[in-house]
């Protein structure tokens, strides 16, 4: 992953993770979801960027690198397994900790696979 010799993986990354943040910003000011009742403000040194819930970042995130790193710019098998169980544990993390509703997460999941089709489709080559 550290190979500063294949440039495009880090403009590929970049344009991915800039994709990201659009779409999720944009989600996020059209559906103005509230956040869970139950979500509070109760962990150390935490903050929120906003008070909408839907699409999850996290998920959406944890999902695009995911199938980056797995299939779009395939690292060795070994790396596979905790790269699916990592951003799995991201998923359910954001439900359990009480910062999303199951379908924000759901919602974010299905945006993510959706940004990295994009992503495979405007692929930049040398």
């Amino acid at each position: 992953l550290y190979s500063f010799d294949r440039p495009e993986l880090w403009v590929n990354l970049l344009v991915a993770l800039l994709l990201d943040i659009v779409v999720v910003a944009v989600t996020k000011a059209f559906t103005r979801r509230r956040r869970p009742a139950y979500n509070v403000d109760d962990m150390f040194m935490t903050g929120s960027v906003d008070k909408f819930s839907f699409p999850s970042g996290h998920a959406t995130r944890a999902i695009l690198l995911a199938v980056f790193l797995c299939s779009l710019y395939p690292l060795n098998f070994i790396f596979f397994l905790p790269i699916v169980a990592w951003s799995s544990t991201v998923c359910v993390s954001r439900v359990l900790l009480g910062r999303h509703h199951i379908l924000d997460v759901t919602g974010g999941i299905v945006i993510g696979l959706l940004e990295a089709f994009v992503v495979k489709q405007i692929w930049l080559s040398e």
